[in-house]
């Protein structure tokens, strides 16, 4: 939204306008590219990569101008502008993750307490947040809390991991924990940690971990906030950045794959036509033959098979390799 005030209405449009195509061009740089730098300058005409400005609500006097904007950008253009610029980018979205905050006080482990510190900063950076990443808070509710226990939580017990991502109906999990504790030194410190799960409740990886050492319990309390808000930015960021760059495009590779299609229903042929349509990267895609149950293609892909079939498993594809064609086994 943009509020702007000048020498007269159309001139404060103006610059509202441009103002607007500079804040969607950096939020669209900040989602795409990899290792995005705000020292980065450019030369560039914004209005040449992009496609069209719509003013969607508008109000105005004679020197003001206040108004909301949707800006849509060209693809082919803005291809053009990352390869001239050499840079990597994505714009893969990833399945439905659900982030579990768990704090650990002095009276034991808090979760889904909207009241909390450590809760309400992750909501806010997660509304905030405008990546590729769909990432959603875990929010629960009273009998969801009563059967779960922290700390089988925090062994990665896959069973009670999957208790949050089917009540969330989301395809992976991610607990953030942050506690306060005391050294063998007797320093206190504050611990970070944040794991990734699949749609099984299976332990993946470990996304961040960092501990922040304080003279005292109450140096703690008193720099808490502002140090868990810098913590949260930094863990969205490392694994914003990890996903981009297992999900890069890559110009240089071309890889071809003939793939097998099952046909058990109408609608298997059809959902599988619609989902490829929807994949970017795919330069290519030729039906070879169909029979009633089965289907075969050929696709081209701008990229490596590893990033291709990392790209289908996000919409819930698998595949099994027969020497040098693939088929396709079901979908979740």
């Amino acid at each position: 939204k943009s509020d702007v005030t000048s020498k007269n209405i159309q001139k404060a449009k103006l610059i509202a306008e441009n103002n607007a195509r500079s804040t969607a061009f950096k939020e669209m740089f900040e989602r795409l590219v990899l290792n995005p730098k705000n020292d980065n300058t450019f030369k560039i005409d914004l209005k040449n990569i992009i496609n069209f400005i719509k003013i969607n609500q508008e109000a105005s006097s004679i020197t003001r101008f206040v108004g909301s904007f949707d800006v849509c950008f060209d693809k082919t253009e803005t291809t053009k502008f990352f390869e001239n610029n050499d840079l990597s980018y994505a714009e893969i979205f990833s399945v439905p993750i659900s982030v579990f905050p768990i704090y650990g006080s002095p009276r034991g482990y808090v979760f889904f307490d909207e009241q909390n510190t450590w809760q309400s900063i992750w909501t806010r950076e997660i509304d905030n947040y405008n990546g590729l990443l769909s990432l959603k808070v875990s929010k629960g509710n009273i009998f969801l809390k009563r059967k779960l226990k922290a700390k089988k939580i925090l062994s990665s017990e896959s069973k009670e991991i999957l208790k949050i991502i089917t009540y969330d109906q989301t395809k992976r999990l991610i607990t953030v924990i942050a506690e306060p504790v005391l050294l063998k030194n007797g320093d206190f410190a504050l611990k970070t940690s944040a794991k990734l799960y699949n749609k099984n409740g299976q332990f993946v990886a470990n996304i961040y971990k960092n501990v922040k050492n304080f003279k005292n319990y109450e140096n703690v309390k008193r720099n808490e906030k502002k140090y868990l808000e810098k913590e949260v930015k930094k863990i969205i960021y490392i694994y914003s950045e990890s996903w981009k760059k297992s999900n890069l495009f890559n110009k240089d590779i071309l890889t071809h794959i003939d793939l097998y299609v099952p046909i058990k229903k109408d609608k298997n042929w059809s959902n599988f036509i619609n989902l490829v349509n929807d994949i970017p990267y795919i330069n290519e895609f030729i039906i070879i033959a169909i029979r009633n149950d089965v289907g075969k293609v050929r696709i081209q892909f701008q990229g490596t098979v590893d990033t291709l079939f990392s790209i289908f498993n996000e919409k819930g594809l698998k595949f099994r390799k027969v020497k040098d064609e693939f088929i396709l086994l079901n979908k979740d």
